[in-house]
């Protein structure tokens, strides 16, 4: 493959790259500075310790020019959807400088019902400039069961209070009947209040950044340098994919299941990628058509999630709007991926959205392997929502939150991230000893689970487990993620991560109830344990081949147990000090055990 340079920047106004490049990053600065106050002002934890949010700065049409350096990335595959949802709802002179637009609905392009997103004009000396935006998950946004997702839900009105783009603020002046509005519509009125006032205050910060910068380099500089970034990232990504063998690639991941049908069969997502000179084509066409369930995904969330895919096999990209101009996402409407409106969608992040990123991923894998990964581990959301009845509290709560299994393994490096999702990377553990004060809850472990990773040469990260009880009063719990049939698919001899995700409500001995990936409205009382875990990555590679001194390794960390070294690695180990749990590698019976190995594929391939 031949060398991949950055083209020679063009700029019709004469300024020179250093500019550019002073400009490029002073926008993401902003960004970023945006996404701090949010996470310091903000009430929630899901907001302020996990940082489920995006901040981002587009221009006067709506194109995605910048975006921050831990910004959730699912959020911003879908921006340029949400601000040209809001100019086309909204209209474009209806929107004044001083005015805060907000929505939640994801037909108009948003992601799933609790991302909730303030939309809000950059005007310098009386002049349109930019948009700056800023999304953040609500604990809360109505709907049935605590929470919103209500898997089994078999319309949007059984999910949440959906609110199209709406005058928030006007002119530097709060509708108070908008705001009273929302909150009489949601669980947690005193937690949403704070959030929307720190996205409010977040998006005047970035308000006040654009306008340092139209101070100091003038206002068409600004603004002629975001259209630069975007023509950048689009040239860029262009000569990346000139440089990629022609043809059509194939791949398909798959949901478990659709909980509201009368069959257990899988729900397909394929990807069709076609290659031709500096076009890049990503065909859904052939994916299940749309579910009955909570599991479909949204239009801007299909992009969004190939967008993700996509910069992570070119992570010298940025992403922009240059991104989606580069590349066309196609299906028509009424699949799973591209559900239209009344369908259920509050789970497409933890079910459809992360199956079209691996399907991708498996297209990339074709092509450019050196580059991409296996199946990462599928997220899941788990919500506990009741009345907290402890002296000094009092009052109905939502904790929302995650499990995060483990990427799929590459050959790119040794073992991948655990514990991380990529369509969250942005997003941080909500720790749990703030969850413990501010609910009835008490955990009783939160660890890695050891064998969880698919096995290969390359390990998948593993997945990660927490076990809880509520401590008072009784509430109800919905979880909602996937990859509960089978884990995650390994790549070119690679295993698929050998635990699937699973929740187990133990309500005393005997009882146990397997409440699965897709329940919601469940009822617990408090003292019953809730076991709670994730699978990891898939594997990449033969697992035989892994050097055994790493499998020692692992096992010495405590990813990998003695007997999964022995039964998928082969590698044998001998206990070494049994207080101190210490182990060493058994040279000669590993080699015994990987020479039979040999032998056996030699004879099955005559």
């Amino acid at each position: 493959m031949s060398e991949v340079r950055s083209p020679v920047l063009q700029d019709p106004k004469g300024h020179d790259p250093v500019t550019f490049e002073v400009l490029r990053n002073a926008l993401v600065s902003a960004v970023d500075e945006m996404g701090a106050k949010l996470e310091k002002v903000a009430f929630s934890m899901v907001v302020s310790e996990g940082r489920d949010f995006s901040t981002s700065i587009s221009d006067i049409d709506g194109n995605l020019a910048a975006d921050g350096t831990q910004d959730l990335p699912g959020h911003i595959g879908t921006i340029p959807f949400t601000t040209k949802g809001v100019l086309d709802r909204i209209g474009r002179e209806n929107i004044r400088e001083g005015d805060v637009i907000l929505m939640n609905d994801p037909f108009i392009g948003g992601t799933h019902c609790q991302d909730a997103r303030v939309v809000m004009p950059v005007h310098w000396a009386g002049e349109p400039v930019a948009f700056v935006q800023v999304s953040a998950h609500w604990v809360d946004a109505g709907g049935s069961v605590p929470g919103s997702f209500m898997v089994d839900a078999g319309s949007p009105y059984e999910e949440a209070f959906y609110i199209t783009p709406i005058h928030l603020v006007r002119e530097g002046t709060l509708d108070q009947s908008v705001l009273d509005l929302v909150l009489r519509n949601v669980r947690v009125p005193e937690v949403t209040i704070g959030d929307i006032t720190a996205m409010i205050e977040a998006c005047r910060t970035g308000e006040a950044r654009i306008h340092s910068l139209c101070s100091k380099y003038g206002v068409e500089t600004v603004k002629t340098q975001m259209a630069m970034q975007i023509d950048h990232s689009e040239s860029l990504l262009r000569n990346h994919v000139e440089n990629l063998p022609d043809g059509e690639y194939r791949f398909t991941d798959q949901i478990d299941f659709d909980v509201r049908s009368d069959s257990r069969d899988p729900l397909p997502i394929t990807c069709v990628m076609r290659i031709s000179g500096d076009q890049m084509t990503f065909d859904f066409s052939e994916s299940a058509p749309q579910a009955k369930s909570a599991v479909n995904a949204t239009r801007s969330l299909l992009w969004s999630a190939v967008v993700v895919a996509t910069k992570a096999v070119f992570p010298d990209v940025a992403v922009n709007q240059g991104v989606f101009n580069a590349i066309d996402v196609t299906a028509p409407d009424g699949l799973v991926v591209t559900a239209t409106f009344p369908a259920p969608v509050s789970g497409a992040f933890a079910t459809c959205y992360e199956k079209i990123t691996c399907s991708t991923l498996g297209c990339y894998l074709q092509v450019v392997p050196q580059q991409a990964m296996a199946a990462c581990g599928n997220i899941c959301n788990i919500v506990v929502g009741g009345f907290d009845p402890r002296p000094g509290f009092e009052r109905d709560y939502v904790m929302y939150n995650w499990l995060e299994g483990g990427y799929g393994a590459r050959p790119g490096k040794r073992d991948n991230h655990t514990a991380m999702s990529l369509f969250c990377s942005g997003t941080q553990n909500q720790p749990i000893e703030l969850a413990e004060h501010e609910y009835p809850i008490l955990f009783e472990c939160y660890e890695l689970v050891p064998d969880s990773g698919g096995s290969g040469r390359h390990r998948g990260g593993l997945g990660v487990r927490k076990n809880f009880r509520v401590t008072h009063g009784e509430a109800t719990i919905s979880v909602l993620g996937d990859r509960e049939e089978t884990g995650a698919w390994g790549w070119q001899g690679g295993a698929r991560s050998p635990l699937a995700n699973n929740l187990i409500y133990k309500a005393g001995e005997p009882d146990e109830l397997r409440i699965g990936m897709k329940r919601s409205g469940v009822p617990v009382s408090s003292g019953h344990l809730l076991r709670y875990w994730q699978g990891g990555g898939g594997g990449w590679g033969d697992a035989a081949a892994r050097p055994a001194e790493w499998v020692l390794e692992d096992i010495r960390n405590g990813y990998v147990t003695p007997a999964a070294a022995r039964e998928h690695y082969l590698v044998q180990v001998e206990l070494v000090d049994e207080t101190a749990g210490t182990y060493q590698l058994d040279l000669a019976a590993t080699e015994a055990l990987r020479n039979e190995n040999r032998m056996e594929k030699k004879n099955d391939h005559r």
